[in-house]
């Protein structure tokens, strides 16, 4: 499968503070597979478009906050997805809550799509009725897991891309299918979020990770950057698809690998230095979340530093 003429991404420029990698497919005419791996924080995504492009963006790994030409932003996490016209990202800007994201774009390019193979798998919908629904005006938004688009994407596998071809059509013209029949269908729409929003929870998530000694309420958090307590939590939610408590224990155990790199810090300072009230706490945090305790990871990393 070659990259043909039309490609949605054939040129696509990033810019942005972080790692980023991704390529793209050509699966049929007028369907291309695209496979985005970011790391950092923001990346800014310009690339030119034709004017009846629909993309279906799905997330595997990590949470993606996509801001569109006209300034609309959504957040999408694991398995959620996100369909626009091409004409919504050409100028587009992505930010990161959780620091990555893996992702699929499967994209229809509605004036190529060979419409004598939808008469062969009997497809009952037009392409025009896709093209009024999701490409006349900028149209972009995000919806929650389904397990329809998921089992698609499950079966979309970059390290397969080239041994399955047929599987990977069959997969492409099922979501056109699904698009085609999408408004007979109930879907939950995630939230848009105004930048005022996106601004204030950025405030606070760099807040909770200068300090990590102290601990912060709701209500403590509420007080210091004015906001309704409520709405901070849902917001927060929306934006980085982690409660503030589950957002704080990540980033304590991730610095909590880093510390362990040191020998020269006792079990006992670290848990100080990441706010537990003891070490035994800290240990049993630590366990819980990556399935050892802190001094056998200590070891292991030991011996990984020998074995290089």
């Amino acid at each position: 499968m070659e990259k043909k003429k039309g490609s949605v991404y054939a040129s696509l420029k990033t810019s942005g503070c972080g790692q980023k990698s991704f390529y793209s497919v050509s699966v049929d005419s007028g369907i291309e597979v695209s496979f985005f791996n970011l790391q950092g924080d923001s990346f800014s995504f310009s690339h030119k478009h034709r004017p009846y492009t629909l993309i279906v963006d799905f997330c595997r790994k990590g949470r993606i906050g996509w801001t569109m030409q006209n300034g609309d932003t959504f957040f999408a996490g694991e398995n959620d997805f996100l369909i626009h016209n091409a004409g919504s990202c050409a100028q587009s800007r992505v930010k990161l809550p959780l620091g990555f994201y893996s992702g699929i774009s499967l994209s229809f390019d509605l004036e190529l799509i060979d419409t004598a193979f939808l008469q062969k798998i009997g497809a009952d919908f037009s392409l025009d009725d896709i093209v009024k629904s999701f490409c006349i005006k900028e149209y972009s938004q995000s919806f929650a897991a389904e397990d329809f688009v998921t089992g698609i994407f499950n079966n979309l596998k970059d390290e397969k891309i080239q041994c399955v071809k047929s599987l990977f059509k069959l997969n492409c013209y099922s979501l056109l299918t699904y698009l085609g029949a999408f408004h007979h269908f109930k879907h939950r729409v995630l939230r848009l979020n105004s930048q005022i929003k996106i601004e204030k929870v950025r405030k606070v998530t760099d807040f909770l990770k200068k300090d990590l000694q102290k601990h912060y309420t709701i209500a403590n958090l509420s007080e210091i950057f004015g906001i309704n307590p409520t709405t901070l939590q849902e917001s927060f939610k929306d934006i980085t698809g982690q409660s503030i408590d589950v957002f704080v224990k990540g980033i304590k155990m991730n610095k909590a690998e880093e510390l362990l790199a040191d020998e020269s810090l006792s079990i006992g300072e670290i848990a100080h230095r990441l706010g537990y009230m003891n070490q035994g706490k800290f240990s049993a945090a630590f366990k819980m979340r990556k399935g050892i305790g802190p001094l056998k990871y200590r070891k292991r990393i030991k011996n990984l530093f020998k074995e290089a």
